[in-house]
């Protein structure tokens, strides 16, 4: 989230051709080294306040669509698809929605249960800007094409900056978790589940926090290991905190709170993975400054999720995070990102995190969120996982199919035996949303 109107680095200017981001494995096709490219491969030839960003097969060709949101809280903008086309990837958007938001983040996933990958955005502002809440939509996919305008917007307004898909009750459909917050003019209010009707609609509200907080992202993740996923904010002038799943039911009050000072805490974005190598779910927030935070990444160790690693570089205007393997070494790296920053990767050493980068970026923006996928798929495998009830993804990978369940945010679910087919590459490229609108998205490519 962006409202402080600095001034911006300008990149190279954008082509207008599309680039192959082939990568080359050797004969071997066993991964020896893998390291970013310093300066962008892609770059979208629209530029604007972009925030959201997923990667979908949208018309199920086998290779992942582009999907990215604009508006943020600066100017309203569309949901944008930049189409891959056999493992290229168009910098000219092929599909806009005709509805114009204040849109923040998005996610992916089926969610009424036709077999084609829909999306939902957080509506962070109203039409008027501050003075009028947002809310959530959802833009169902017709066989390949997303509908023009959502098919369902929520009835009750408020200010969002994220949401996210989760199959909460373990039914076989996806509910959706919102995180509520406006922390600029707007008092603290409470975050929200829906329960889906499985059909993609979500009715009204299901389930909300019990206190009032200015939370700004949200994940689902299984972070206690008994099958059900709970529920995590990021949370700005109060702890983030951590809503536990008893068998389909969220906790009314947190079941865990991050210490320390309630000013410390300026959270923008969430995201979880096993970096300590225990076989169990830690949690990664980066904390930003501009509201009094300390302006760097932490990290919060299960089972305790006591604070087991904090980045040591200059604090900075921390926004997005990502847990990846992405050396392809077997452990859980950190890619970070901030606004007007670099891409910052602090790697695993030894089931520890370097308290430095050790690689950054040459090409500076302002860093809203990331995506991994193998665009090309030069690198990709398909291989199956099977489960009860729950099923944790590897690597999140980019889901195929699934039997008996469905599948979001890196976990499938189902009321009984689950079956994931997903897309397996031991190199992926990141994409880059920016809210700078003297440039366009970004795509690293490994070498």
């Amino acid at each position: 989230m962006l409202w402080l109107l600095l001034a911006c680095t300008a990149s190279d200017t954008p082509t207008d051709d599309p680039i192959d981001t082939t990568v080359d494995t050797g004969d071997s096709g066993v991964v020896e080294e893998t390291v970013f490219d310093e300066i962008p491969d892609w770059e979208s030839f629209e530029t604007g306040v972009a925030t959201g960003l997923a990667w979908a097969d949208l018309n199920q060709d086998g290779f992942a669509e582009l999907v990215i949101a604009y508006g943020n809280d600066i100017q309203k903008g569309p949901l944008s698809v930049y189409e891959n086309i056999g493992g290229i990837l168009d910098n000219h958007t092929h599909w806009e929605s005709e509805t114009r938001a204040f849109y923040g983040h998005i996610d992916v996933g089926d969610v009424n249960g036709d077999g084609w990958i829909d999306v939902v955005a957080s509506r962070f502002l109203g039409n008027d800007g501050f003075s009028e809440p947002g809310g959530v939509d959802v833009y169902l996919n017709y066989e390949g094409i997303l509908e023009p305008t959502p098919s369902w917007q929520s009835s009750e307004s408020f200010y969002s900056f994220s949401c996210a898909l989760g199959d909460v009750d373990r039914d076989g459909d996806l509910d959706l978790a919102v995180a509520v917050g406006e922390p600029y003019y707007n008092a603290p209010s409470q975050s929200h589940v829906y329960i889906n009707d499985g059909s993609g609609g979500f009715g009204s509200i299901a389930w909300s926090t019990q206190n009032a907080r200015h939370s700004m992202d949200v994940t689902w993740a299984d972070f206690d290991g008994d099958g059900w996923l709970d529920l995590a904010f990021a949370n700005q002038g109060a702890p983030h905190d951590m809503y536990k799943n008893t068998e389909g039911t969220l906790s009314e009050e947190p079941h865990w709170e991050a210490p320390g000072e309630a000013s410390d805490f300026e959270g923008n974005t969430v995201d979880w993975g096993d970096v300590d190598g225990d076989g169990a779910i830690d949690l990664v927030v980066s904390d930003n400054l501009q509201l009094g935070g300390t302006g760097v990444v932490s990290l919060y160790c299960s089972p305790t999720f006591e604070p087991c690693w904090q980045s040591m570089d200059t604090p900075q205007y921390q926004s997005a995070v990502s847990l990846e393997d992405f050396d392809a070494d077997g452990d859980v790296d950190l890619v970070a990102g901030s606004w007007w920053g670099a891409v910052r990767v602090y790697e695993n050493e030894g089931n520890a995190l370097s308290n430095e980068p050790t690689w950054e970026s040459d090409t500076k923006s302002v860093i809203e969120a990331f995506g991994w996928e193998d665009i090309d798929r030069s690198d990709t495998t398909e291989e199956s996982i099977t489960g009860e009830g729950l099923v944790q993804i590897p690597q999140r990978a980019r889901v195929l199919h699934v039997e008996g369940g469905v599948s979001a945010g890196g976990w499938a679910t189902g009321p009984g035996s689950v079956t994931v087919t997903y897309a397996k590459s031991p190199r992926r490229d990141l994409a880059v949303s920016n809210w700078d609108r003297e440039i366009g998205n970004h795509i690293y490519s490994q070498k």
